[in-house]
């Protein structure tokens, strides 16, 4: 029996790409000959076709494209199938442009916002500072009572000016954060809220429950409609790193690296083998850098990255 032969990454990677437009929607019959003929060039050539194929297949969000899965045994496209890939290219051009608006809504009826890559700093009426951070958006509701910030998407860090007669209130996810004079991160990630408090004290109420009361060096998670988590201590160096245009990692999970990275990356970030999610990370990343980020990951670690125009791939490296 024949030995299988070891991936080629770049041939894969070839593949892959060959792939993403075959089901793009816009491949013609002789686009798809020419992937034919470009497979049985070499057996190393069918191994890549192969393995990208079982890639793409694997993807979670291409459960509509395995209904037109190419197959490698047809050089001509019927009608009643080319019909079919073509619905199915539709449904998922529906299906990106409605993750996009699931994103971007927010930003639709928010004061600020900031786009991927991209932060900012800004100045509340109060004299409060707010510095958002990639894909974030947020709205202002300040009274002669209260101060009010409904963070609608991402990540804002606050230091916020002394006012005993309005207290400031972060919404977020159906919680508050409440604070008066204080520095502290609010992420939204989902239905997921992570508080970190730098300076001060903050109390975090949500879902009716005994509200969390955190002093500086604390944070805690809290979901949309559940109570607050434990305190636990952060890493405030590294937390607030991202204000600074760094991302810094301590023997952190691979799984969480990427998690964090792809925040700053258009697309999604897929890691193709879960036994690499637990990968310990170190290292200090620069945000103005999005490709060098990448590159850094792919020296370091055992891995093999592929930039794709909706996704990037992270896979074992050869």
């Amino acid at each position: 029996m024949n030995e299988p032969l070891p991936p080629d990454r770049d041939l894969e990677d070839e593949a892959i790409e060959r792939l993403v437009h075959l089901h793009s929607g816009r491949a013609s019959a002789s686009d798809r000959l020419a992937f034919q003929s470009w497979r049985q060039l070499s057996p190393a050539h069918r191994a890549a076709a192969q393995a990208a194929e079982e890639l793409w297949g694997a993807l979670p969000y291409t459960e509509t494209a395995r209904l037109h899965q190419f197959s490698p045994s047809v050089n001509v496209v019927p009608r009643k199938r080319l019909r079919r890939g073509m619905s199915v290219a539709a449904s998922l051009v529906a299906v990106v442009l409605a993750l996009g608006l699931y994103i971007e809504g927010p930003a639709l009826y928010a004061d600020h916002r900031t786009g991927t890559g991209e932060r900012r700093e800004i100045q509340l009426a109060d004299g409060s500072q707010v510095w958002l951070n990639s894909g974030t958006a947020l709205s202002v509701d300040f009274t002669e009572t209260r101060r009010d910030i409904r963070l609608h998407a991402g990540e804002a860090l606050f230091v916020v000016s002394k006012d005993s007669e309005r207290p400031f209130v972060v919404h977020a996810a159906d919680g508050e954060v409440r604070a008066v004079g204080t520095r502290f991160d609010v992420d939204l990630r989902g239905s997921a809220v992570e508080v970190r408090v730098s300076e001060g004290i903050v109390q975090v109420d949500s879902a009716g429950a005994q509200p969390a009361r955190l002093t500086a060096g604390l944070g805690l998670r809290y979901l949309q409609g559940r109570a607050p988590g434990e305190p636990h201590e952060v890493d405030l160096r590294s937390a607030d790193a991202w204000q600074r245009g760094k991302l810094i990692f301590n023997r952190q999970p691979l799984g969480e690296v990427l998690g964090e990275l792809e925040r700053y990356l258009p697309g999604q970030l897929y890691l193709t083998d879960d036994a690499l999610r637990g990968l310990l990370v170190s290292g200090v990343f620069e945000l103005d850098d999005p490709q060098g980020m990448l590159n850094t990951l792919a020296q370091t670690q055992p891995v093999h990255i592929t930039r794709l125009p909706l996704f990037t791939l992270v896979r074992p490296k050869s």
